[in-house]
Parts: C-alpha cells; structure tokens; sequence
C-alpha cells in the first residue's frame, strides 16, 4: 500500500470543491475499513486526495454521512483541542526530518472545518501547544449526505519541503457515528484490540510525484 501526492504548479483555492483545479488529477484513495481491517459500515463511504505545491502539503476528503455528530457552535479560527470526540479526517504523517520512527504530525479537520494539530513525540506523547499553520475549508451537502474538507498544511511545519521521487510515511483515518455507535476508519487498519490510531509501524509510504527531483538541477545560463 502507498498514497501519491500529484504535484500541482498551480495551487488550488482553499475551498472544498473538489471539481476544480487539480483536484480531479490527483488519485484517490479509500478509506473503506475499519481499524481492525472489517469492511467499512455503509452509508460511510469515503475518500482521500493529496497534493502538494512548492510550500504547502494538501489533504482533501470526501466523506458520505449517515448522521452528524459536530458543535453547534464553533469558530473556525481557534483550535477545536480534542476534535476526535465528534466527527473528523486525520492524516498522520511522518516526514523525513523526523528524528525517531514514532514521531510525527497529527493533522485533523471536522464538517464544519474546526482543526486540531499535535506533534507526536512518541505515541501518546504529544506536544498541544504545537501550532502548524494549517488553514481548512469544508462544506456540508445535507441533501447529498456528504461533507467535504481540505487541509493545506505549509512544509515548514514538517522541518522539510520534499521533491520528486521522495518518500514521508502516514495513514489516514476518519471517525464518524451510524444509529449513534462511533465508526473508526482507517486507510491503513491497525489491527489492534481497540481503536487505535497512534501505530506508526502501521504507516504506508507517501509518494511525491511530478515536479523537480532531486536528480534535476535548475538549467545554467550563458551569455
């Protein structure tokens, strides 16, 4: 298993419409079981995209809902700490400016584009007073039954902007309720006893692709 993040020369608007732009270019990847590695519940149906640009790392999700479970009233502004207790995305991901295996960035964004971010030092170690710079939108399609919400995440909340060919490591999950029983999903499943997200060794890779590699070097000019 890996997750490719398409390159984009032309960085999308902070929305969460996912027609435009390079969204429709970017390949996506279910989020379709649960931690244990079951068959997602239905009516949960949902899907990941990510992209990055010369500063920023995107995350964008397409999320099918039997029911919500968000604040009823929030600013999107402030950090929403403990944003796991209601619905939401997360990315986990691990850069290589990371010193230890077990450390990395804990990313999350709800319906209504709350936020959460957290640097992992080890599992369940973690640093709140972290601030990444993450921005979000979302958008709720109560009709259709689906929420959508995009991440952009600046590199140098990571300590790396990487290239073409690079390889981080992360897993993506999502939580959300059917008939009130809270569903956690994964990309990757855990497989533990229990919901847990915090298994690094349970990372896939993340594949930078287009752009410049490292092997490219900027052409020189005579004259």
């Amino acid at each position: 298993m890996q997750i490719t993040a398409h390159f984009a020369s032309d960085p999308p608007a902070l929305t969460a419409d996912f027609t435009v732009g390079p969204w429709p270019e970017a390949a996506t990847f279910p989020i379709d079981h649960t931690w244990r590695g079951d068959v997602a519940p239905p009516g949960l149906d949902t899907t990941a995209r990510v992209l990055w640009t010369a500063s920023h790392l995107w995350f964008a999700f397409e999320c099918g809902f039997a029911e919500l479970d968000i604040d009823s009233e929030y600013d999107p502004a402030v950090e929403r700490v403990a944003l796991w207790d209601r619905d939401v995305c997360e990315a986990f991901v691990r850069s290589t400016a990371e010193g230890r295996p077990d450390s990395y960035k804990e990313f999350e964004v709800a319906p209504t584009g709350q936020w959460c971010d957290l640097v992992i030092h080890r599992p369940r170690v973690a640093d709140w007073r972290w601030q990444s710079g993450m921005e979000t939108a979302a958008a709720i399609d109560l009709a259709g039954g689906v929420w959508r919400a995009v991440m952009r995440i600046p590199f140098a909340a990571f300590g790396a902007t990487p290239q073409a060919g690079d390889r981080w490591h992360l897993n993506l999950f999502r939580i959300s309720r059917v008939r009130g029983v809270r569903h956690y999903l994964a990309y990757a499943p855990t497989g533990t006893a229990t919901p847990d997200f915090h298994r690094p060794e349970c990372f896939v890779p993340l594949l930078f692709t287009g752009g410049r590699s490292r092997r490219q070097s900027p052409s020189r000019r005579f004259g």
